[in-house]
Formats: structure tokens, sequence, C-alpha cells
């Protein structure tokens, strides 16, 4: 099973500056011991993605283009390491897409080979189904195309439907759609979008 989730903002990093230097000094070290064309890099696939995920916290708090740069990189070596067909494949196509968030067409590519791999009937269509909603509400936040919006929305609408009431997720998706409600209908103002949002945030 995989599963991965894009968050729209990503959460604080709860260390200081310097841990995080440090962390990621000592993560390039672990991956120096298995470098590009050794027949062990592929077990190193752990310190890519950690790596990875280091530098793009860094980047998220510093601004440093050098260092999603690099995570993208490394993220991008993980999946060619996970060829088409591989169980562990949605898994690095997600981290490169969380990677990618801020080149949205790429992202948004990846998001949607990632669900896929989770056709209709799937147990983790809603998981996808959500992160590419998410993908295009942030194009549509930078760019300004409605279709991305309206797309997002139908998205998220059936990962809502395939969460009953109850499931521990159902909580999330409700208030994801309503947050893309009521981005439209800031921007078109129709009464039938806010009081959808309204009625999901109950």
């Amino acid at each position: 099973m995989c599963v991965f989730r894009i968050d729209k903002v990503p959460q604080a990093h709860r260390g200081n500056a310097e841990d995080l230097d440090q962390a990621i000094a000592l993560a390039r070290l672990a991956l120096a011991l298995h470098p590009v064309g050794h027949t062990d890099r592929s077990k190193s696939l752990g310190n890519l993605a950690i790596l990875a995920i280091q530098l793009s916290t860094r980047f998220d708090h510093r601004g440093n283009a050098e260092d999603l740069d690099q995570a993208i990189a490394l993220s991008r070596e993980a999946l060619a390491l996970h060829p088409v067909g591989h169980t562990d494949r949605c898994k690095s196509l997600g981290h490169l897409a969380n990677r990618l968030s801020t080149r949205f067409d790429q992202a948004i590519a990846l998001a949607r080979e990632a669900l896929a791999l989770h056709p209709v009937g799937h147990t983790d269509r809603s998981w996808s189904l959500n992160n590419l909603a998410i993908l295009l509400s942030t194009r549509f936040d930078h760019r300004g195309d409605a279709e991305d919006l309206d797309q997002a929305i139908a998205l998220a609408r059936e990962a809502l439907a395939l969460l009953p009431v109850g499931h521990t997720d159902r909580s999330w998706s409700l208030k994801n759609l309503a947050n893309l409600l009521s981005t439209r209908f800031d921007h078109r103002g129709n009464a039938e979008d806010l009081n959808e949002s309204r009625e999901n945030l109950r």
C-alpha cells in the first residue's frame, strides 16, 4: 500500500537552524558512502529521501534555490530506482511531487500518474484525489486559471464521496473541499459555493 499526502502549507521545522544544517551534513556523509554508480546505491534510498526532505525543509525556511534544486535531483534519482511496476514507485512519485510543488506542471503530472495507480475501487484513491486537488488549487492561486480550481473541486468531491461518515480522514477531506469552495466563491461570488462550504465545515 502506498499513501502520500501533500500539505498546502508546509509544517514548520521544530528544531533550530543549526540542527537542520548538521542533519543535512550527516545525511550527505551517509549518502557519500554509496556514490552514484555504486553497486549498493539502491540501498541508500532511505538516505536519499531523508536528505531530500531536509533540503526541502531548509528551502522553505531560507529560500535558497540550490537546496530545492538538490532536493528535486535526489527525489528524481530515487524515482529512477523505482521503475514502472515497482511496489514503491507510488511513494517515490509522491515524494518528487512534494518537492516539485512549486513547479506546478511537473508536480501535477506526477500526481496524475500516482492517481492512475489508484483506480476506482482502490482503497487509497481518496488520498491521491485530494493530493491532485491541492496541487491544482495551488497552481490556480499562482496562475488564476479557473479550470484548475473547477477540476480541484471535482476531485475533492470525489475524494469525499469515498470517505463515509465516521472515516478517520473524512474531516480533513471536508475541510479541503470547504476551502476550495470558499476560494471559488471569493472569485465568482456564487452563493451555492459558499453555502456548500459552510455545510462542510459544520
